[in-house]
């Protein structure tokens, strides 16, 4: 069974990481599990936003130690090769790839700690919900291991290109109170409550039209690659196939009559 698990909010899904015992740490296994539950919402257009969360007293510590801790003395006996470690990556990795590749947006909502892997994976999300004092790093250079898994890329633009390097040189934590100061963190929330501001905020956008929000996603992964004319020439394309749309046209039919839109979508 997959450490990760979904729960069905009528246009929400909630990606719950769910082994608290271990303040969510995500072993080599849990990463595949959640790449499939991606692809599996992906798949449901019934589904326009996500939340990932998670169970206990942390949103995630990071990849499980335990499993990392084993991999020099397998090396020194043959018994774990380049090719595994590579292979292990890539699972890891592909999590990054879907977390962008998945047609919607994707908020994390996060408490107590979110750090290594587990702040890898929070800044690859479309936004960040956090309770207060929740605290946010990269240990890496405490125990001798680099950045994986797109830290230094989503980080840098999260964070901010100093930060990002000062929290990975020193290991040293910030908290959801400076993650919003810094712009990284949409909200900070009361301890307890981060389910449901999240959820709050996630049913606000699910109620936006779906086509606008898959393409929106897209605008902004692309614009942070491309340049300004590129740019232009996409957000055209993108208004054309908005505009042709029957949510384009029941969204100003709704403004005229003063009710909420109802959009199909897809």
């Amino acid at each position: 069974m997959s450490q990760f698990r979904v729960e069905k909010e009528g246009h929400v899904a909630w990606i719950i990481n769910d082994r608290p015992q271990v303040m969510n740490a995500v072993l080599t296994e849990g990463w595949e599990g959640l790449n499939d539950l991606l692809d599996e919402l992906n798949k449901d257009l019934n589904i326009r936003v996500a939340v990932i969360c998670g169970e206990g007293k942390g949103f995630c510590g990071g990849a499980d130690v335990q499993e990392l801790s084993s991999h020099p003395a397998e090396f020194a006996e043959n018994k774990y090769s380049d090719a595994e470690m590579r292979a292990g990556q890539n699972l890891l990795q592909d999590s990054t790839r879907k977390l962008r590749s998945v047609r919607f947006p994707v908020i994390a909502a996060i408490h107590g700690v979110a750090v290594g892997a587990g702040l890898e994976m929070t800044c690859a999300c479309d936004l960040i919900v956090a309770e207060e004092g929740t605290r946010m790093g990269f240990p890496e250079c405490s125990v001798a291991v680099t950045i994986t898994n797109g830290g230094t890329f989503f980080a840098s633009r999260v964070f901010g290109l100093n930060k990002a390097r000062e929290m990975a040189y020193t290991g040293e934590f910030i908290t959801a109170e400076d993650g919003f100061r810094l712009g990284a963190v949409s909200k900070v929330v009361a301890k307890g409550t981060v389910r449901e501001e999240a959820g709050k905020l996630a049913h606000l956008i699910a109620s936006r039209a779906p086509t606008v929000l898959a393409l929106h996603k897209k605008m902004f992964d692309r614009a942070l690659e491309s340049n300004l004319e590129n740019t232009l020439v996409y957000e055209t394309e993108c208004l054309l196939t908005t505009a042709k749309s029957l949510d384009h046209a029941e969204g100003a039919v709704a403004f005229l009559e003063k009710r909420a839109p109802k959009f199909t979508g897809f």
